[in-house]
């Protein structure tokens, strides 16, 4: 298989744009030239990439894989660019982060404005998602690290994870909730629930269902399930339902005067938030000071771990 980078970036124009027309537009590239390259490439593969109906080029199973391989392929020979670059002194380029609730709330506006002062020119780009869903992202290169949670039965034996500071949930309930003043989680069982977690999550275990089963009790009442806390703690916020959610978020100036903590007896596991990276590949310049200023300003929470994982 003799597989060329500009095989691969054209076989990713059209698999974005829908079509060879659109995607040698894209490219400024004669249409001819295009589907000449497609074809080496799915001969190189020795399958068809694409199925070519009136609604445009749709990707076919072997398009799927080479896709998910390319997007890999082409990310990193852009880092490796990008960090050539740095190397030489030139001080552009971006850094693609991923952040878990409690790190964006606690860490992430202070240590941004350090950082555009120390970096001006370099592009930071944010994404928010569960801890499960940023580890992934970090392990197949989508971003260069993460802040995210990691609890004991992550599997991370091919990340590098530096523990930052300690995440302790809560039962988070609107101001003016009924149980609000409940003091034991058999109080709550008849309540439903808002579940922060991935949309296609392989499991349905997390804190919440694992305190459930610590204390006896049938397995929560899960009304609806969300990607993003603070899209959980706006559903809380105006309605009957509650959450298990770092115990800080409540008094975030968004949720403050409307949310407070269900002080119940029960409490559950506390998970680190750690960063996250790929084991054995160096970060790039500019990422690499991104994260040790992230594990700087870590440092000086209260709560702070001083060991790594």
């Amino acid at each position: 298989m003799d597989l060329t980078l500009t095989q691969l970036r054209m076989f990713i124009a059209v698999a974005e744009s829908g079509s060879l027309r659109a995607a040698a537009r894209r490219l400024n590239v004669a249409q001819s030239g295009v589907t000449q390259q497609l074809r080496k490439l799915e001969a190189s593969v020795g399958g068809a990439l694409f199925e070519r109906g009136h609604r445009g080029a749709r990707l076919t199973s072997v398009g799927e894989r080479l896709r998910l391989r390319a997007d890999v392929i082409l990310g990193e020979c852009a880092r490796t660019e990008e960090e050539m670059r740095q190397l030489r002194g030139e001080s552009t380029g971006h850094v693609a982060l991923g952040l878990a609730a409690e790190a964006t709330m606690r860490l992430f506006p202070a240590l941004l404005a350090s950082y555009r002062e120390r970096c001006p020119r370099i592009e930071v780009h944010l994404t928010s998602a569960t801890s499960r869903v940023l580890t992934s992202w970090v392990r197949d290169g989508s971003l260069d690290f993460a802040l995210a949670l990691v609890s004991q039965e992550a599997d991370v034996h091919d990340l590098e994870t530096t523990r930052l500071f300690d995440s302790e949930v809560s039962v988070i309930a609107r101001r003016d909730h009924p149980l609000a003043r409940a003091r034991a989680l058999a109080d709550l069982r008849t309540c439903e629930w808002v579940s922060t977690r991935p949309r296609r999550a392989v499991s349905a275990t997390n804190r919440l269902s694992m305190l459930f089963d610590a204390a006896g009790l049938e397995p929560p009442r899960i009304a609806a399930t969300t990607e993003a806390v603070f899209d959980t703690l706006h559903c809380v916020a105006h309605s009957d339902y509650l959450a298990l959610e770092p115990s800080r978020l409540a008094d975030h100036a968004f949720f403050r005067d409307s949310l407070a903590v269900v002080r119940i007896a029960e409490h559950a596991a506390i998970t680190p938030v750690c960063l996250v990276r790929r084991a054995g590949v160096p970060l790039t310049p500019a990422a690499q000071e991104l994260a040790t200023m992230a594990v700087s300003f870590a440092r000086m929470l209260p709560d702070s771990a001083r060991s790594d994982r």
